[in-house]
């Protein structure tokens, strides 16, 4: 049974007046609950070099990962089900967006001799802001991996997604590798998150128009920013300045966050990688706590301490620690 129009919840940031079922974001997606003994689904994409993954999860566990071909093509989710049970399948964007794509990946339909059914609505959302490790660069792959490939992205293992997971949260992902608050690893000021964060997703041409935030709001807003600035500020010959800059984005970026989403709490996440610029976000955070805003917070993270995957990025069971970390943060926060 072809099903074109399906019950279902999107999660991740997209333009509700799309026709089309867009994927932007690394970890955006579908979920729906199904009893089926097969299951595929339709999709396109139009990537040109980086080919962009997507994933599958059973009630929230990885069952299956897999490139897109380009082109609009089916492809073979679930196989060899008991009908007679019942799981929350969600079919997601398992890496981030790339300027190579002519259009984010398009979900058109899927196919299963099942009827899909809305899922129950989690009672909590959490977005997160960040650069490579919100992604998951290096949660999969050897460690032999040094080439910037989307095979070596991960959403499903990276602290996002094993956040939400701890707390039952939905999660929404605004990512972008090599970027930061103040500047990339380059030390391009060009490429910080506050340039996109009110705008679709300008990394795929199609994208780079204003958002409207008319989704639901966020009850926490994680960001995860400071290892790209941290490379890049060592590049600079006048220290004190460039750490006032860095300040000033940072405070910049917690305002613009606070206006679009104004009951959540704000939680800046640092050091995974290293604490060198912890005093100018935590000076940052303070910024705004005194400005009247209480809700915003700096949390230090575990440091993976040279726990590594793919590409020199922390390991698997380095962003399980960061989770744990960030949920036993929130859970405190909530009186959970």
């Amino acid at each position: 049974m072809k099903i074109q129009q399906i019950a279902h919840q999107r999660f991740g940031r997209f333009d509700p007046s799309e026709k089309e079922c867009s994927l932007w974001w690394s970890g955006s997606g579908i979920c729906f609950s199904l009893a089926c003994r097969y299951l595929s689904v339709e999709v396109e994409s139009l990537a040109e070099d980086h080919a962009p993954w997507l994933g599958i999860l059973a009630d929230g566990a990885p069952i299956a990962r897999f490139p897109l071909i380009k082109g609009r093509h089916t492809y073979p989710v679930l196989a060899g089900m008991d009908p007679s049970v019942a799981h929350e399948i969600s079919i997601l964007r398992d890496t981030q967006p790339t300027p190579d794509e002519a259009s984010p990946i398009l979900v058109y339909g899927i196919e299963t001799d099942g009827s899909p059914a809305e899922p129950a609505a989690k009672e909590k959302l959490i977005e997160f802001l960040g650069d490579s490790l919100t992604v998951g660069e290096g949660c999969t792959g050897p460690h032999s991996a040094e080439e910037w490939r989307m095979a070596w992205m991960c959403n499903m293992a990276a602290f996002p997604s094993l956040t939400a997971e701890k707390l039952c949260a939905e999660k929404r992902v605004i990512g972008i590798s090599g970027w930061g608050v103040w500047k990339s690893w380059d030390a391009l000021e060009s490429n910080r998150l506050g340039l996109v964060y009110e705008k679709l997703c300008p990394l795929i041409p199609a994208g780079d128009r204003p958002y409207g935030f008319i989704e639901r709001k966020a009850d926490a807003v994680v960001i995860n920013l400071g290892t790209n600035d941290s490379n890049a500020i060592q590049q600079e010959q006048d220290r004190a300045a460039a750490e006032q800059q860095l300040i000033e984005r940072a405070a910049e970026l917690i305002g613009m966050v606070r206006r679009h989403q104004p009951d959540a709490l704000i939680v800046w996440a640092y050091g995974l990688c290293g604490n060198a610029i912890e005093q100018p976000l935590r000076k940052a955070v303070d910024l705004c706590r005194n400005q009247g805003d209480d809700g915003v917070f700096y949390l230090a993270l575990p440091d993976c301490n040279g726990d590594v995957g793919s590409r020199q990025h922390p390991s698997r069971a380095a962003h399980r620690r960061a989770a744990d970390c960030i949920a036993d943060f929130l859970r405190e926060q909530w009186n959970q």
